[in-house]
C-alpha cells in the first residue's frame, strides 16, 4: 500500500484494533503507535517537500469517484502540526481515558483532519471532513448530549453549506480536484461567465463552512461546550487539530477562488473586499472570545473561549491577505497548536489528580505538581504572548503585517486580544498553582507519565520555534517562492521591523538572574490573609469578595452588562425553538390521522405530477 494511505489509516486502523481488544495498556500501546506513525511518515517526506520537486500524489477509485491525494509544500505543514498533536494526544488519553469507544473516534478524527488536509478533490476533501465531524460528534455526544446536539446542528449547517457550493463550483467549471477548479475559476475571472452574484454566494457558503469549524464569530457557540464536555486530552487535538481544518479551508478559498474573488467583489479601501470581511470576522472573533474567556470560573470554558479567540488571530492574519500575513497566519496555526494543546494537557492533569474544575477549588499546586506547572507555565507565557515562546513570533508578524497593510483597527484588535489574554492566564497562574492551597487538596499527585510525556512533545517546538523562529518563516517562505520574512534562524526581518529572538532569550535570562538574586537576597515575604485583596471601590463584604479564586473580574462582569445581555447562543436556541414549534406544527396539522385529509395529499401529489407530465 503507497505511504500516503498508511499515513492516512494508520489512526483509524490503529482506533478500531484499540476499540476491539479493549485491555488495558494494550489499546493505550495500540493507540499511541497509529498516532505515531503519520508523524514519522510525514518526517520521512521532508527531504521531498523540501526538494525541487515537493510534490507527492496517490489516487484511489472508491464508488465511480477517483480520490486524489496530494502531499505538498502546504498540507504537508498542517498535516505534520495535526499529527504532532495528535501523538500528544494519544499519550495523554494514555493517562486519562478508560474505555476503548473514546480511542475508536478520537483516533477515527485523526484521520478525517488528515484525510481533509491531503485530498486533492473535493470529493475526498467532503467524505473526510464528514468523518472528522462524525468522530469529533461522538466524542462529545458521550459525555454531554445537549451539547453535542449543538455541535451536530451547527455543523450540518455547515456541511450543506459547503455541499452547496461544491456543487455550484462543479456546475460552472465540471472539475472536482483543486487544480482544475483553481485554473477553471483563474479564467473566469478574466471572462467573468460566473455573476458577481453566484460567487459571492459562493464565498458566503464557504465562510459559513469553515467558520463553523474553525470557530468563527458568530458561529462559535458549539465550541465552549464541546472543548469543556470531552476528555481534555482529546480536547488537544480538538482545538489543536480539527480547528485548523477551518483555517486550511480558508487558506483553500485563496488558492482557489482568491483571483475570481477579487475579480468579482472588488475592493474596499485599497483591500480586497473578500479578503477584509475575513479580516474583521478574525479581529472580532478575538475580542468578543477573549473578553469571555476572561470572565469565566470555570477553567475548561477559559481555555474553550481562549481556542475560539486564538483562531481570530489566524483568520485576522489571513484576512490581510498580504504574503506578510498569511505567514504570520500559518505560523499561528504551529504557534496555537503547540501551546493550546499543551494548555489541555494541564487542564486535562488538574481534573485527573483533583477532580476539580472551578478557580474557586484550587490553590497551591506549584509544590504538588512542580512538572506540571512549569508546562503550565511555559504555556502561560507562549499564549500570551511572551517572548521568546512561539506564541510571540507568529503575534508578532500578524500585527506587522496589519500595521503593513494600514489596517490600523486590526491591529488594535491583535493588541486588545493579546492583553485579555495575559489577563485570563494572570489569573490561571495564580488561583491554581500559588498561594493558599485547600486542605483537600493535601494528597495531589504529580501528572503520570504519559501524561507528561505529553505535555513534553507539546512544550518544546514552543521553546524551540520561539528561539529560532526563523525554522519555521523559512519553510513558509518556499510556499511564495520568495523571502516575505528576511533574517536567518534566530532573527525576523519585515518591511517595518526587526525581531532578534535570540537576543531577547538572553535579556531574558539575564533579568530572570537579577530577579532570583533580588528575591533571595532582597526583602523578606510576609504572609497575608487570602481575605486581604481589591474590592475596586466597594466596601469589602462577603457578598463582594473579589479574591484572585472567586469573582476575580467581577467588575469587569458589571461594566459589559449591558453587553453581555446579548448572547447568539441564546439566540440561536430561541432560533432554534421557533424552527421547532413550527415543525411540530405542521406535524400536528398535515398528520392529523384523517384518513380522507390523506386521501387529499395524494390527490394533489398525482394531479401536480399529471401538470408537469410526469403521468
Amino acid at each position: 500500500m503507497n505511504e500516503l494511505m498508511i499515513m492516512l489509516f494508520a489512526p483509524l486502523l490503529a482506533g478500531f484494533i484499540a476499540w476491539v481488544i479493549d485491555v488495558r495498556g494494550i489499546r493505550e500501546a495500540i493507540g499511541i503507535i497509529g498516532a505515531a506513525i503519520p508523524l514519522g511518515i510525514l518526517i520521512q517526506y521532508y527531504s521531498t517537500i523540501t526538494g525541487s520537486n515537493p510534490h507527492v500524489e496517490y489516487s484511489l477509485s472508491v464508488g465511480g469517484f477517483k480520490l486524489l491525494f496530494q502531499l505538498n509544500t502546504i498540507n504537508w505543514y498542517f498535516a505534520v502540526i495535526a499529527s504532532l498533536v495528535g501523538v500528544a494526544m494519544a499519550f495523554g488519553m494514555a493517562s486519562t481515558s478508560r474505555n476503548s469507544y473514546e480511542w475508536l473516534f478520537a483516533l477515527m478524527s485523526y484521520t478525517g483532519v488528515l484525510g481533509v488536509f491531503l485530498s486533492g478533490d473535493f470529493v475526498g476533501f467532503f467524505l473526510f471532513w464528514e468523518l472528522m465531524t462524525f468522530a469529533s460528534f461522538m466524542m462529545v455526544l458521550r459525555r454531554n448530549k445537549h451539547e453535542s446536539l449543538k455541535y451536530f446542528v451547527l455543523s450540518v449547517i455547515g456541511a450543506y453549506a459547503m455541499l452547496i457550493a461544491i456543487g455550484i463550483i462543479y456546475a460552472k467549471t465540471g472539475a472536482l480536484d483543486f487544480a482544475s477548479i483553481r485554473q477553471a475559476l483563474y479564467m473566469d475571472a478574466m471572462v467573468g461567465s460566473m455573476s458577481k452574484s453566484l460567487t459571492a454566494l459562493v464565498f458566503l457558503l464557504f465562510v459559513t463552512a469553515f467558520g463553523v469549524k474553525a470557530g468563527a464569530f458568530p458561529l462559535h457557540v458549539w465550541a465552549p461546550g464541546a472543548y469543556s464536555e470531552v476528555d481534555q486530552s482529546y480536547t488537544t487535538f480538538f482545538s489543536g487539530a480539527l480547528s485548523k481544518a477551518g483555517a486550511y479551508g480558508f487558506l483553500l478559498l485563496y488558492i482557489l477562488m482568491g483571483a475570481k474573488l477579487y475579480a468579482a467583489l472588488g475592493t474596499w479601501h485599497g483591500h480586497m473586499m473578500f479578503s477584509y470581511i475575513i479580516a474583521w470576522i478574525g479581529a472580532i472573533t478575538v475580542v468578543v472570545a477573549s473578553f469571555l474567556a476572561v470572565l469565566q470560573e470555570d477553567i475548561r470554558k477559559l481555555f474553550a473561549y481562549s481556542s475560539v479567540g486564538q483562531v481570530g488571530y489566524i483568520l485576522l492574519g489571513l484576512g490581510v491577505g498580504t504574503g506578510l500575513g498569511i505567514t504570520g497566519a500559518l505560523f499561528h496555526v504551529l504557534s496555537h497548536a503547540v501551546f493550546k494543546g499543551l494548555f489541555w494537557l494541564v487542564v486535562a492533569a488538574l481534573i485527573l489528580r483533583t477532580g476539580k474544575t472551578e478557580f474557586k477549588d484550587f490553590g497551591g499546586l506549584a509544590e504538588k505538581m512542580p512538572v506540571t506547572f512549569a508546562m503550565a507555565l511555559i504555556a502561560v507565557m507562549s499564549l500570551s504572548g511572551i517572548p521568546p515562546f512561539a506564541g510571540f513570533a507568529s503575534k508578532w508578524l500578524i500585527y506587522e503585517a496589519a500595521i503593513s497593510a494600514h489596517m490600523p483597527l486590526v491591529a488594535g484588535a491583535i493588541f486588545l486580544g493579546s492583553g485579555l489574554a495575559f489577563a485570563y492566564v494572570v489569573r490561571f497562574l495564580y488561583a491554581v498553582w500559588f498561594g493558599q492551597r485547600p486542605s483537600d487538596l493535601e494528597d495531589v499527585k504529580e501528572a503520570p507519565l504519559p501524561l507528561l510525556i505529553g505535555m513534553f512533545i507539546l512544550a518544546i517546538p514552543n521553546l524551540v520555534f520561539g528561539i529560532a523562529p526563523g525554522l519555521v518563516t523559512k519553510y513558509l517562505n518556499k510556499l511564495f517562492g520568495q523571502t516575505v520574512v528576511g533574517g536567518n534562524y534566530y532573527k525576523l526581518v519585515t518591511p517595518t521591523g526587526t525581531y532578534n529572538a535570540l537576543l531577547v532569550t538572553v535579556l531574558l535570562i539575564f533579568g530572570i538572574a537579577v530577579a532570583g538574586l533580588i528575591y533571595i537576597y532582597g526583602a523578606k515575604a510576609r504572609r497575608i490573609p487570602i481575605t486581604n485583596t481589591y474590592q475596586s471601590g466597594n466596601p469589602v463584604t462577603e457578598d463582594y469578595n473579589l479574591s484572585i479564586r472567586r469573582n476575580f473580574y467581577r467588575p469587569l462582569a458589571e461594566a459589559l452588562e449591558f453587553w453581555l445581555k446579548y448572547s447568539w447562543d441564546r439566540f440561536y436556541e430561541r432560533l432554534a425553538r421557533m424552527f421547532e414549534d413550527f415543525a411540530d406544527f405542521l406535524r400536528e396539522g398535515f398528520y392529523n390521522g384523517n384518513v380522507q385529509s390523506y386521501s387529499w395529499y395524494l390527490a394533489i401529489i398525482l394531479l401536480i405530477l399529471a401538470l408537469w407530465g410526469v403521468l
